[in-house]
């Protein structure tokens, strides 16, 4: 029999049972989209964790800082650390950050030190890593070759408040009011790092010079957007060149009465992939720093998801399972009913491979076009499901409530069933195995059976 022959015989058995067929096929259809949506679930819970862990910091990043005073490491972050790090299997890039402490020197802007910010974050770094930090400038462009020239956090020049208005009126409201403007355009200006001086007799002379002494003038270049990943600089702080700011630290430091601390405040490491975080990290606490990244957030919560997919697949693998048991027992009941049409076949001559063949196939039809079904199914109630996810709270009904609550596992607002290409493809193959599988056992008992005895029957 050619295999023309095998699928004409195939879809005539199949069509003249069209009840019992469909039955088993709905069985099937029922198994594929079970396991479907349900490994969708779990692919929607992974995606929406790795997109809210993305959101809280980039997840192949570390940060590396100097062991605490007290502990046994006395390694210092220095740039003998920052070039051991570098030649780390899998480091991308290595870039040091050094904070400057005020302490209890001010910044300050304006004519005659008018505009006077109380508290601010003065980061260092060295000018090759300005681009390579990621700083997305917002206005302006970045320090030239001239000395002291910074970048300002996007709120930098809202921390200033005016010395010439009464308290309570002399700040700037931007939190409430979008379209809030600073006292002074921040690009181009000019602030100061000044102490302010002791007036004999308590006598205050604002804005006086006599009452300011002026550490070190800086030149604001550019404005960069707020990025809490990249440090609280950047919302308002000010961002300088590390030589520029290692020329700083000795006059502040003796002007705050502070220790004199050696190497870097911290420095961040880029590696190439989220699987090379947990080794190099581990490389570096072996130098003996403190790090810190997501893999420790990361790791615990992909384990989770990958053990609610599991089990989520599981249960829809239980479903098929119930599917091969209908289309057994719909081909041995096709068997004991054709007992008479396998004696007449053997008869003819056919061979044993093709009756085996003409069941097998009869089987793989049934899984076919129940996995096909089934997936058109899956992506249709995949498609409801994100959809009520995705505006669940917008219309406060009683299911929108009950969606937003069953879209958290994905992370709200989020698509909670993702389908992927591979998943339809699988479970398609997938349900013609289960079919192949399940009319295995009735293509053998067919084979089996004597055609002197099938044909007195």
């Amino acid at each position: 029999m050619s295999w023309r022959d095998i699928l004409q015989m195939c879809f005539h058995n199949l069509y003249r049972r069209k009840g019992r067929t469909g039955l088993t096929v709905s069985g099937v259809v029922i198994g594929s989209c079970a396991i479907i949506i349900m490994v969708s679930l779990g692919i929607g819970m992974k995606e929406s964790q790795a997109i809210m862990l993305s959101q809280m910091g980039k997840l192949t990043r570390i940060t590396v800082y100097t062991a605490p005073e007290g502990s046994a490491s006395k390694t210092v972050l220095d740039k003998k650390a920052v070039k051991q790090m570098e030649q780390l299997d899998g480091v991308e890039t290595v870039i040091a950050k050094t904070t400057l402490d005020l302490g209890n020197l001010q910044v300050t802007g304006g004519s005659k030190n008018r505009y006077q910010c109380f508290y601010t974050t003065v980061v260092g770094v060295s000018e090759k890593d300005f681009e390579k930090m990621g700083y997305q400038l917002k206005e302006g462009e970045y320090p030239g070759k001239a000395p002291y020239e910074v970048l300002a956090g996007q709120s930098f020049a809202f921390q200033f408040a005016d010395s010439k208005r009464p308290d309570g009126k002399n700040t700037v409201d931007y939190w409430s009011d979008e379209n809030a403007r600073p006292y002074f355009q921040p690009v181009g200006a000019e602030v100061s790092i000044v102490q302010r001086k002791e007036v004999p007799n308590g006598a205050e002379m604002e804005g006086s010079k006599a009452s300011w002494n002026e550490i070190q003038k800086l030149k604001i270049t550019g404005v960069v957007s707020e990025d809490y990943d990249l440090g609280e600089e950047t919302s308002a702080g000010l961002i300088m060149k590390m030589k520029d700011l290692e020329k700083l630290q000795k006059p502040v430091r003796k002007l705050n009465n502070q220790k004199v601390s050696k190497g870097y405040t911290n420095a961040l490491v880029d590696v190439k992939t989220i699987e090379d975080v947990k080794r190099v990290e581990n490389q570096i606490k072996e130098l003996g720093f403190k790090t810190n990244s997501m893999e420790s957030i990361r790791e615990p919560m992909e384990k989770e998801a990958r053990q609610k997919q599991l089990m989520l697949g599981g249960l829809g693998g239980i479903s098929l399972l119930v599917a091969a048991i209908g289309i057994a027992n719909t081909m041995i009941m096709s068997i004991t009913e054709r007992t008479r049409e396998i004696g007449i076949m053997k008869a003819l001559g056919c061979f044993l491979g093709d009756i085996r063949k003409e069941f097998l196939t009869e089987a793989a039809v049934i899984g076919l076009i129940g996995g096909t079904m089934g997936i058109g199914l899956s992506f249709l109630i995949s498609g409801i499901m994100n959809y009520f996810s995705m505006n669940a709270g917008t219309g406060g009904s009683e299911v929108d409530y009950m969606m937003g609550g069953f879209s958290s596992m994905g992370g709200g607002g989020m698509p909670i069933s993702v389908i992927p290409l591979w998943l339809a493809g699988f479970s398609l193959l997938f349900s013609i195995f289960i079919g192949v599988a399940a009319g295995y056992y009735p293509a053998g008992k067919a084979v089996k059976i004597s055609a002197l005895e099938a044909m007195k029957g």
